[in-house]
């Protein structure tokens, strides 16, 4: 893995950047394999799950390269984990390919991202499988968390995010990039913002997406960058518990806690 100033420059411009060689292809099949397991004996057979503890996946959520990429991104000397989540998605009985659910997870104001380290999420998303065309990929509008960041410095508004923010309820008056669907190879990570326009799509093709977002922030800096308020006993309990699975030398990246 290289993470190269260009990777940097469309992280901070884009909102998103991707990243070659993260993982080998042996640690993807393995994690792939994990997938199965959990859809196969989880609680779900589709869709997303959360705060997951399968044992195939926990090597994702602590790989040395996923934290150095988080550490490069937000200019932080530490970084913790912050959530994540698994996204299986069969395919659809639709050959039409369409965008489902535009919104924005968290968002972060122009000073919160251009601090030193970053006061923002790093999302990596791991690309388990190979993601083409039309295997349920997610969408971006590239530039959008700019758009709206600017929007709230002239407006003297906060950013939110005790909630997500559906596309729609945005200022209409704003102008977003056309969405683009992120396309992949197995082993690769796309680090993006959690402020840009994002949401899914149908899954035509004949194989399931799998991918995972595992969210960093930097050390000391979990209450203030985390959204979705309501959930945050909730991640905790999930942090704690991931104690027990990960390696001593990877103890660190739970350190952090929303308290």
């Amino acid at each position: 893995m290289q993470i190269e100033q260009n990777h940097i420059d469309q992280f901070v411009n884009d909102g998103l950047t991707l990243i070659d060689s993260v993982f080998t292809q042996e640690e993807m099949i393995a994690a792939s394999a994990g997938f199965d397991h959990l859809y196969t004996h989880g609680e779900k057979t589709n869709g997303i799950t959360q705060y997951f503890h399968e044992p195939g996946l926990i090597d994702v959520l602590q790989h040395p390269n996923l934290e150095k990429a988080a550490k490069i991104i937000l200019r932080a000397d530490d970084v913790v984990l912050n959530s994540s989540a698994c996204l299986f998605k069969r395919p659809d009985n639709t050959t039409h390919w369409e965008t489902q659910s535009e919104h924005v997870d968290i968002q972060f104001s122009n000073e919160e991202m251009d601090a030193t380290p970053r006061r923002m999420l790093a999302m990596m998303m791991v690309i388990v499988d190979d993601l083409p065309e039309g295997r349920g990929n997610t969408f971006v509008r590239l530039g959008s968390h700019r758009v709206i960041s600017n929007w709230l410095q002239e407006h003297n508004k906060e950013p939110i995010k005790a909630h997500p923010t559906k596309f729609a309820d945005l200022p209409q008056e704003l102008t977003f990039s056309e969405p683009t669907p992120v396309v992949a190879k197995r082993g690769q990570a796309a680090a993006f913002s959690t402020a840009i326009v994002h949401c899914a799509s149908t899954n035509i093709d004949t194989q399931p997406r799998k991918i995972m977002f595992v969210n960093f922030c930097p050390l000391g800096m979990m209450k203030q960058t985390s959204g979705n308020h309501n959930l945050r006993e909730v991640r905790s309990a999930w942090r704690t518990k991931l104690k027990t699975s990960f390696r001593a030398d990877r103890q660190h990246l739970l350190l952090d806690n929303e308290a």
